[in-house]
């Protein structure tokens, strides 16, 4: 039986907890995407520079952005899940950004199932040097692999994030 990641269920209580699928660990310098079209995640390639993954990197399923892909959803981790692996994941906010291909957002997610996590419910509830790691992260990424437009826009709340996440699970329904 063939499976595609991007079709599993987003979640029964969705947006408050959805499912990730992790395509990069934290810490990871390679970075790996899904191919559907081989139903398997490959490495993609190697990240420039001494930049790390300072979070586990993936995509929620059954959801669809303006960009055409599935919404891109970034879980904080003590430690690296594995490629494909799926997470349960309360989002607490979003990270706006601009680049060469347009908007998007990356979700920003805590896993529900890790007690260490048991109090973070929204942005506020991070220190802000974690909010101020991801967003560096995204702005040196972008700039090592040549994209001179992207734009670090800052993040969207609790709410807003919600909101996002049942546009996009609502534009894969119609898709």
């Amino acid at each position: 039986m063939e499976t595609n990641l991007e079709t599993l269920p987003i979640g029964e209580d969705a947006p408050r907890l959805v499912n990730a699928v992790v395509e990069v660990p934290v810490g990871s310098r390679n970075q790996y995407e899904y191919e559907p079209e081989l139903g398997v995640i490959v490495r993609d390639r190697v990240l420039p520079g001494a930049v790390r993954y300072p979070t586990d990197y993936g995509f929620v399923p059954s959801t669809l952005t303006d960009r055409g892909d599935a919404l891109d959803i970034v879980v904080a981790a003590y430690d690296p899940a594995f490629p494909g692996c799926v997470v349960r994941a309360r989002p607490i906010g979003a990270l706006h950004i601009t680049d060469s291909k347009g908007e998007e957002h990356n979700v920003l997610a805590v896993p529900d199932d890790d007690p260490r996590f048991a109090e973070i419910s929204a942005l506020e509830d991070l220190p802000n040097g974690n909010l101020r790691e991801i967003e560096q992260f995204f702005e040196v990424y972008k700039c090592l692999e040549g994209d001179e437009e992207a734009r670090i826009h800052g993040w969207v709340g609790f709410e807003d994030t919600h909101e996002l996440i049942r546009q996009c699970m609502q534009a894969y329904a119609r898709s």
